[in-house]
């Protein structure tokens, strides 16, 4: 069973996300889309086995956030990349969120081997939380509620 089947999750947008993103390599494959690869044999650089790549691969072109366009190279046959879709590109705040969560408690040596920056300057950027007058929210003052879609369910019990 799925994590958002469950009653207590059924309203939960983190448990839908996670059926889609919470599969082991599958950030990993989104990031990689990130840094431009787009075939398989790139995809598989990062350790992942290949029945596993394949399944993870499917599963996010299933899931709308990767799309495959046919490439051929010379007179080889035709193979597939994956690009990312808009819904896709829409995960880069999950992956900076990580990025900088990882940065914070799990640091290393050398720094940070991910940075995000501005096209086409390159001035590096971080992510929080604003408000609507596009002011800086601390995160200590920002509290996690349950949203309108749950209070209708409890109302309309």
């Amino acid at each position: 069973m799925r994590a958002d089947e469950l009653p207590a999750n059924r309203l939960c947008p983190i448990a839908r996300s996670m059926t889609v993103l919470g599969q082991k390599w599958t950030l990993l494959l989104l990031r990689e889309a990130f840094y431009g690869r787009t075939r398989f044999a790139e995809f598989s650089r990062i350790g992942i086995p290949s029945d596993v790549l394949a399944d993870r691969l499917e599963r996010l072109v299933n899931a709308g956030l990767l799309q495959r366009q046919p490439y051929r190279e010379g007179r080889g046959r035709q193979r597939e990349e994956y690009h990312l879709t808009p819904a896709g590109r829409d995960v880069l705040p999950v992956l900076a969120a990580l990025s900088a969560w990882g940065n914070a408690h799990l640091p290393i040596r050398e720094g940070s081997g991910v940075v995000y920056a501005r096209e086409p300057d390159g001035e590096e950027l971080e992510l929080h939380f604003v408000d609507r007058a596009g002011h800086v929210v601390a995160d200590s003052e920002v509290a996690m509620r349950r949203g309108p879609a749950y209070h209708e369910f409890v109302s309309g019990q």
